[in-house]
């Protein structure tokens, strides 16, 4: 025994369909505002994270500044060079300068100027803690708070390589002290030394300006307190050294080979990056800002959980709200799907009470939806098609035969609205004497006549079209000589496509009845395009233009007769643009193209057009 399944009710169809749209619609909207807002907050932290190394950066580069200004005022000072000679060591001597008594004590008793210099350079305006002349001669002569001379193996020193390496650039290093000398125990200096050499480019010895630390990294350090919720900052050269924090862990330089390892690009500063920290294993949003001057690179970090920690608490509390307004909207549904449902059954009643003169008898098709609502109200709908199909099949046929009667004497209204022209032109020239160009005027307007006479409804190829044009302009040239030029710019793309007969010559006689208004000479342009997957022919001329009380009264007649859908009285005179308006219009409906445009200097350019058909 088969099964009826018994219809499913339109109103458990809308509640279902009305809750499912609810609840997925809050879905993807707390998806879209989660993904917006957590986008925000990355946008703007990694705004404030590029502003803050942007700022650290330019710290840092003016405590190296001061740096270097001091060891640049040394490397130039005529003063120093003329009194390095006294510290060389005579040939033939031992190289021992200082007795060891002298070593540690404040400078040479005989010779104080050369102290007295550097002292006066490393003065107020150039606030640095420590100033060292390391001379080849194994001398280091040391202003600051080491005041002293002493026996120093320039060779020896840990940073003589890289200075060595390269003369003409700046060196920094770090460096921790426990001198007593100093009175800062354990403290950590960054050192830039340069090369030095006299005004004969001899190389005598090396300078080196120093300053502490945590005057160096002041600001580094203090945004790092004032910032709690930054997960680190570090500062590296591109070697993978570790320049800030001066104590740090294995897990800082895993870090530092990770962002050496990355390919990072210009473009790489205008937007967010992330990295795994391998510590916590969370993906923290960084920023890298590199510095010319010091050829340090300064990562700033924040963790994506601590970034995103008061979106998640806020994304908590609006789901619980948002699941009581789910269940109030859900209600809503019910009580709507209910009342939806109501009206069918009069619904259904108006649909049958629909009916027309001639009836078409016929048993009405089963829907079989399997809601039975539908069902009753398919019913109805076939019956009343059925009433309804003779009459509009009736009504189609007439429009049909109505649309090609309004073609043909549209068509046919060229005809005489030519052949009268035509005549004015050959009395004008009758008028002229001129006889020879009558003649010649009378062959080409039999042609033409030919022409316009044939099959009023087939359609023909744009360059038979453009043929006829041409004849047409030939006549005008007889009449008019050398005052009246064209132009025909038709691509090979556009020539085969099938058109309306008499379409382009009355836009170019319209251009040569408003353009002759002016002074010669006349000129007329004709050129096709294709775009938009339609057709266009444009017809230009440099005549005075159209008035605004013309093309307002053009536009006028248009909008009367789409308003009216009555076809205007066809007339001898003031048709041409109108009847040509009309037959795209009939022929291509809503895709033909028409527009009337003055241009800025002189002239007007009419375009009409249509969809591409080549058959």
């Amino acid at each position: 025994m088969k099964l009826i399944r018994r219809p499913r009710s339109i109103r458990s169809i809308l509640f279902l369909t009305y809750s499912s749209i609810i609840v997925i619609g809050i879905a993807i909207l707390f998806a879209l505002f989660y993904v917006w807002s957590s986008n925000l907050l990355k946008q703007k932290a990694f705004n404030t994270l590029t502003e803050m190394s942007s700022t650290l950066q330019t710290q840092l580069d003016l405590e190296i500044q001061k740096l270097d200004s001091v060891s640049v005022s040394i490397l130039y000072s005529n003063l120093i060079t003329d009194r390095i000679s006294a510290y060389e060591t005579p040939k033939g001597t031992a190289p021992d300068p200082l007795s060891s008594e002298q070593s540690g004590s404040r400078y040479n008793k005989t010779d104080t100027s050369l102290y007295d210099i550097l002292v006066a350079l490393v003065g107020p305006s150039y606030p640095v803690q420590q100033v060292y002349l390391h001379l080849f001669s194994g001398i280091s002569i040391g202003v600051g708070l080491d005041n002293s001379q002493k026996k120093t193996d320039v060779a020896s020193q840990p940073w003589f390589t890289a200075v060595e390496s390269d003369k003409k650039a700046k060196v920094l290093t770090l460096s921790q002290t426990g001198s007593s000398s100093l009175g800062l125990k354990n403290n950590v200096f960054i050192s830039l030394l340069r090369h030095f050499s006299d005004k004969y480019n001899a190389p005598k010895g090396i300078v080196e300006v120093k300053q502490s630390y945590g005057k160096v990294f002041g600001g580094v350090i203090r945004q790092a307190k004032d910032n709690p919720s930054l997960e680190q900052i570090l500062i590296y050269t591109n070697d993978g050294e570790i320049v800030y924090p001066y104590e740090h862990a294995e897990q800082d330089k895993q870090i530092v080979r990770q962002l050496l390892n990355r390919s990072i690009g210009p473009s790489d500063a205008e937007r967010p990056a992330y990295l795994t920290n391998p510590l916590t294993g969370d993906t923290d949003l960084l920023t890298i800002k590199h510095s010319d001057l010091t050829n340090w690179n300064i990562a700033v970090m924040i963790s994506n959980k601590t970034l995103l920690s008061p979106l998640n608490k806020f994304t908590r509390l609006a789901i619980l709200a948002t699941l009581v307004i789910l269940l109030f909207l859900i209600a809503l549904s019910y009580v709507a799907s209910k009342r939806i449902t109501r009206p069918l059954g009069a619904l259904n009643k108006t649909i049958k009470s629909i009916s027309l003169e001639s009836l078409v008898a016929g048993t009405p098709a089963e829907l079989n939806s399997g809601l039975n609502e539908w069902d009753r109200l398919n019913a109805s709908f076939v019956k009343m098609n059925a009433r309804l199909k003779e009459s509009f099949d009736q009504l189609l046929l007439s429009r049909t035969h109505e649309m090609q009667a309004k073609m043909t004497a549209l068509q046919s209204q060229m005809n005489p609205h030519f052949l009268y022209n035509s005549l004015a032109t050959i009395s004008a020239m009758a008028y002229e004497q001129m006889n020879e160009q009558i003649i010649a005027m009378c062959d080409n307007l039999s042609d033409m006549m030919r022409y316009i006479s044939a099959d009023e409804s087939a359609l023909v190829d744009m360059e038979t079209e453009i043929g006829y044009t041409e004849m047409y302009l030939s006549c005008m040239k007889l009449r008019y000589g050398d005052l009246l030029a064209w132009t025909i710019d038709l691509p090979a793309s556009i020539r085969t496509i099938r058109v309306p007969r008499i379409m382009i010559q009355p836009l170019v006689e319209n251009a040569i009845k408003y353009g002759t208004k002016s002074s010669p000479p006349w000129e007329i342009s004709i050129r096709g395009i294709v775009a938009d997957r339609r057709w266009l022919i444009e017809v230009t001329d440099n005549g005075p233009g159209f008035g605004e009380e013309e093309l307002s009264r053009f536009y006028a007649q248009v909008e009367e007769m789409e308003r009216s859908q009555v076809l205007p009285a066809l007339k001898l005179q003031g048709m041409g643009l109108l009847n040509l308006f009309i037959r795209l219009k009939l022929q291509y409906g809503s895709q033909m193209h028409f527009d009337i445009r003055n241009l800025q200097e002189r002239g007007t350019t009419v375009t009409i057009g249509g969809p591409l058909n080549t058959k």
